[in-house]
């Protein structure tokens, strides 16, 4: 009984609590106990909502159903949220030893999840700052991968994936500037959306840095299912007029593809995984062919050099560590810093550089005049092992370009390697279809897969 709740979509989960097939109350004592067992293995909530709180919250969730005031479309669902953003009456960290914040209001996404009757049940772990591509830090330690202990869950949302793919939380939050929900999606074979920059509000961040590499990040919802993305994001958006995925023509959908962005070469497995996926879509869409974006590597140098190192040789991070009396940050903003000391930009330089950002960004908009969407890798391998996010980043960079453009971009798992690691694949749409990527990410759970039970943790 028990792993069939906390393995079920929050869609499933939602019509049974309405329909009154299982309580909130069983339902939040059912997640308790699950995280009880699996997060000492995987160090993926660094928090956990006293069972006092979270039993309190679930009560009073069945006492208005018992009135028939269901409270909204995630009434008494087990969430989790990345230790990144305000969540009133939780310590925030962002992974750091020098940062220690209990807020007193939520963030607007929190507090929209929060009124349509979700409970908040722990905050997920980040590496320090949200810095790296994997999940570990010296205040709460590292986050391991549920399908094998020995690899990264990723980052930054590296806490968050592990948790919702072995069953401890229904969907959560997390943020992404160049991959951070994407990249951990892909890693624990869980379902992700990037959205539309400007879809959701973006406050509430902490701690608050700014700069240049602010305006590539947003929120976005994680889960094990695409439904649960399509449930969450008109809650999270506001806007309950986002259209649904039933709507779309998938008989009239053009599509690009690529394997390769001649930056990072995939790996065999994620190549047969790509070859899979156009296999799977011939029959079901308008047209799908094969089309690279032009100076993707140029794109990627600009962007690396002029947003993530920002071109003032870790001055911006150096600060930060100094404002809150940090003598000794962790090994991957050591890693972080060793690399920024060598990208040093002029006002001239970073002007110019802007500038022809401009200019690629409307070549990569005329590219896709021609489409309704693109598919590519999330990143050139499985999950690596611990500790190599700095060395292969270049493997990464599938992910910052999307960011840079503002595009919406879902992925879903849609194959895995010979190792039994999950591979997951991109989908990128054109600004506000948001639901057309959900779309397609559908399409392709339902026809490969999605996720998949890890077997250490059934």
């Amino acid at each position: 009984m028990s792993s069939e709740i906390y393995f079920a979509s929050a869609k499933q989960l939602v019509q049974r609590i309405k329909q009154k097939q299982i309580s909130c109350t069983e339902l939040i004592h059912i997640y308790l106990d699950r995280l009880t067992h699996i997060n000492p293995k995987l160090n993926a909530l660094v928090q956990t909502l006293s069972p006092e709180n979270a039993l309190q919250q679930a009560r009073l969730a069945d006492e208005k159903l018992a009135k028939n005031q269901v409270i909204g479309p995630l009434h008494g669902l087990p969430i989790t949220i990345k230790d990144c953003c305000k969540v009133k009456d939780f310590v925030i960290t962002k992974g750091s030893t020098g940062f220690h914040f209990l807020p007193t209001e939520d963030a607007t996404v929190v507090e929209r999840l929060k009124a349509a009757g979700a409970i908040v049940i722990g905050i997920s772990n980040v590496p320090e700052f949200n810095i790296a591509y994997e999940t570990d830090n010296d205040r709460y330690g590292r986050t391991l991968n549920p399908y094998d202990l020995t690899r990264t869950p990723g980052g930054s949302s590296g806490g968050e994936a592990a948790i919702i793919a072995a069953g401890g939380s229904t969907f959560g939050l997390g943020t992404d500037a160049g991959g951070s929900i994407r990249q951990p999606a892909h890693n624990t074979g869980i379902a992700s959306l990037k959205p539309t920059h400007g879809l959701l509000p973006n406050t509430g961040k902490l701690p608050y840095d700014g700069g240049s590499l602010s305006s590539l990040t947003t929120y976005g919802p994680m889960a094990r299912f695409v439904d649960d993305l399509i449930l969450t994001l008109p809650v999270l958006s506001g806007s309950p007029t986002v259209t649904p995925t039933q709507f779309i023509n998938f008989k009239s959908l053009r599509i690009a593809f690529y394997t390769d962005n001649t930056i990072a070469k995939p790996d065999e497995d994620t190549l047969r995984t790509i070859k899979r996926v156009v296999n799977s879509l011939q029959t079901e869409v308008a047209q799908l062919e094969e089309h690279c974006p032009a100076h993707l590597p140029e794109i990627y140098s600009l962007i690396s050099e002029t947003f993530f190192l920002k071109g003032d040789k870790g001055l911006g991070i150096k600060m930060l560590l100094n404002q809150l009396a940090i003598k000794k940050p962790s090994s991957l903003v050591r890693e972080f810093l060793a690399i920024a000391r060598h990208c040093e930009l002029s006002t001239t330089e970073l002007n110019q550089r802007l500038s022809r950002l401009d200019q690629l960004r409307l070549e990569l908009e005329t590219f896709f005049i021609n489409y309704d969407a693109i598919i590519c890798p999330v990143a050139a391998t499985p999950a690596k092992q611990h500790g190599r996010s700095f060395i292969e980043g270049r493997d990464f960079s599938y992910l910052s370009i999307y960011n840079f453009t503002g595009w919406p971009a879902a992925t879903v798992r849609c194959g895995t390697s010979l190792e039994g690691l999950p591979i997951g694949i991109q989908i990128i749409a054109k600004p506000w279809q948001d639901m057309t990527a959900l779309g397609l990410a559908k399409k392709l759970e339902t026809l490969l897969g999605g996720w998949q039970v890890p077997p250490l943790f059934p």
